[in-house]
């Protein structure tokens, strides 16, 4: 693969005051190549970039106390799931890169009116642009934004939206069914305009778009238009990795690019991801994994001194892996058939990952149906996407039906905390810093 290269993004995306600041002055350079449009795209330390608050909410990990105590005030207050993590002079880069995505794709689709539209780069650059922000957008609704289980409560929570580069004094707010109109719309769009494949998994391409789709849809509870995605993918591209091949001695066992990777990018990294103490395995997640589930010993690493830790990173470091996968589609695609029923194809999708994941000796499932099914897709999907980020959004949208509610607990300081399905704590509020500068 290319070696990457990191471009400079505009000034004005990175000052210390909020995104929706007014634009300081119209000397700042723009893009106005197709070479410069394609330079934004490719820095993929922004825009290959996704949020680590859901890892941080997601129960996937636990963190002793003095971990906890390392943390600053707010990301404690997250860890705890407290109802108002931020104070006013919290600096929330994960909200603000978002931003910077959604801003940064704005230029691009502005500039790109003033190039020619025949020439062939015109349309992928759009695509990809489009492709962006939808992601971004995206991963602000899972945050910010009530999820299927809190609908019932009509909550009416809105976040700024920003369609141009036009960066006035006020901001232009839109609630949970704009905003996924909005990413529904752009990745439609891209699907007609990217590419089949990217030579550069760091670049979207149209069967990114449409696992980017499946993912969406999944999350919003739309099982219907995620099966359509997932299937777009799968009728496509369906390689998967043989984690009988893999290496099990290596610090690292999977490479940062591999072909089970449909789009590449990655988590933010906190400290926190980098202590062994701070950042060990669930023991409950990691009692789920079988002794002949290679993923028990190619994810995780058992330390000296007691704890796991995770090693399975697509990113080949310890770096977290967030990007789309072949095996996540065949998940989604397994759940979605179940739910309609369609068991004999769902249990194929199962074992097809399974058979992929196991050692020698690898029995197909059989004889599992309705709930039974759902259930192991369901104990699969958190077993194979762990430390990826979704974990928070699947307990949003299961958490809505009886039969997969949780309530997740941890202790600190010899206290216990909380949170219950249709728990408030499901949405974040947006920092306040952030909201200092809308008025």
């Amino acid at each position: 693969m290319k070696n990457l290269l990191y471009f400079p993004i505009l000034v004005f995306l990175f000052g210390c005051a909020g995104f929706l600041d007014e634009k300081p002055s119209k000397t700042l350079d723009t893009p106005t190549s197709f070479d410069a449009l394609q330079a934004m795209l490719d820095n993929s330390s922004t825009m290959n970039f996704q949020p680590a608050l859901p890892l941080i909410l997601g129960g996937e990990y636990v963190s002793d106390d003095a971990g906890i105590l390392a943390l600053p005030i707010w990301q404690q207050n997250l860890y705890l799931w407290k109802s108002e993590p931020f104070q006013v002079d919290d600096l929330v880069f994960d909200w603000r890169n978002m931003y910077n995505q959604v801003q940064n794709a704005n230029v691009i689709l502005e500039q790109l009116e003033q190039l020619p539209k025949n020439d062939s780069r015109w349309s992928e650059i759009r695509g990809a642009a489009l492709f962006f922000r939808a992601h971004a957008y995206f991963n602000l609704y899972n945050l910010f934004l009530d999820g299927p289980n809190l609908e019932s409560l009509n909550l009416n929570l809105s976040i700024p939206v920003r369609r141009t580069t036009a960066i006035g004094l006020s901001a232009e707010f839109a609630g949970r069914e704009e905003i996924l109109s909005l990413i529904k719309t752009d990745l439609e769009e891209s699907v007609g305009l990217l590419p089949n494949q990217s030579q550069y998994l760091f670049r979207p391409s149209k069967i990114a778009a449409y696992a980017l789709q499946a993912r969406v849809y999944l999350a919003r509870g739309a099982y219907d238009l995620a099966l359509q995605g997932a299937e777009n993918v799968l009728n496509s591209y369906r390689q998967l990795l043989d984690y009988k091949m893999v290496n099990q001695t290596a610090s690292f066992p999977f490479e940062l690019v591999n072909r089970e990777v449909i789009w590449q990018s990655r988590m933010g990294s906190y400290n926190f991801i980098f202590s062994q103490t701070a950042f060990q395995v669930d023991p409950g997640l990691y009692s789920l994994y079988e002794t002949t589930d290679l993923r028990r010993t190619l994810y995780f690493v058992r330390r000296t001194n007691g704890p796991f830790n995770f090693r399975g990173s697509y990113d080949g470091s310890n770096t977290l892996f967030t990007g789309l996968t072949t095996g996540e589609m065949l998940l989604i695609r397994a759940e979605c058939l179940a739910r309609a029923g369609q068991t004999t194809r769902a249990l194929v999708d199962l074992n097809t990952l399974l058979s992929n994941r196991y050692a020698i000796g690898f029995q197909p499932l059989q004889n599992l149906e309705g709930e039974a099914l759902l259930k192991r897709i369901l104990e699969e999907r958190r077993k194979e996407l762990v430390f990826r980020g979704i974990r928070w959004s699947d307990l949003r949208r299961l958490n809505r039906e009886p039969a997969f509610q949780i309530t997740m607990r941890r202790t600190f300081q010899g206290a216990e905390f909380e949170i219950s399905p249709q728990a408030r704590t499901y949405v974040l509020p947006v920092p306040p810093r952030e909201l200092s500068f809308v008025n």
